[in-house]
C-alpha cells in the first residue's frame, strides 16, 4: 500500500511540477470510467450470485456501454494524444508520452482482465443453477 501510494503521488507530483497536468487529464477521465466498469461488474456479479440473474440486464447494459466507449476512447487517446508525445524530440515530453501510454494501457488491460474473468464466472454460476436461479447458502 505504501509503495503504490508513493508511486501514485510521485507520478502526480512529477506532472504537476512540470506544468503538464493537461497531458494526463484525458487519462484521468479514462481511469474514472474504467473504474465505473469494474463497479458495474461487481454489481452484476452480486445480482447473479444472489439468484437475481433476470435483473442482471440493469447493470449489464450500462456495463457494455461504458466499457466499450471507454476502451475505445482509451485506444484513441493512446494513438492520437500520448503516442505522438512519446516520439517527441524533447526528452521530458517523450518520457511523459511514454509514461502516459504505459499507464493507460495497463489500466485498460486490467479492466479487460476483470471483464473476461467476470464473464467466465457469471457463465459458470449460471450453468450450475437451474434456469439461471442461484441458491445462496449461508
Amino acid at each position: 500500500t505504501i509503495i503504490s501510494s508513493v508511486l501514485v503521488v510521485g507520478g502526480w507530483s512529477y506532472f504537476i511540477f512540470t506544468g503538464s497536468i493537461s497531458t494526463i487529464w484525458p487519462m484521468f477521465g479514462i481511469s474514472n470510467q474504467l473504474l465505473a466498469s469494474i463497479a458495474l461488474c461487481v454489481g452484476t456479479s452480486l445480482l447473479i450470485n444472489m439468484g437475481r440473474a433476470r435483473y442482471a440486464w440493469v447493470t449489464l447494459a450500462p456495463l457494455c456501454f461504458v466499457a466499450s466507449t471507454t476502451l475505445t476512447a482509451g485506444y484513441r487517446s493512446v494513438m492520437d494524444n500520448f503516442l505522438p508525445l512519446a516520439y517527441s524530440p524533447n526528452p521530458a515530453i517523450s518520457f511523459q508520452g511514454g509514461l502516459n501510454v504505459a499507464l493507460t494501457l495497463i489500466m485498460m488491460s486490467c479492466v479487460v482482465i476483470v471483464l473476461i474473468d467476470s464473464i467466465y464466472k457469471w457463465r459458470r454460476v449460471l450453468a450450475q443453477s437451474p434456469a439461471g436461479k442461484v441458491t445462496v447458502t449461508t
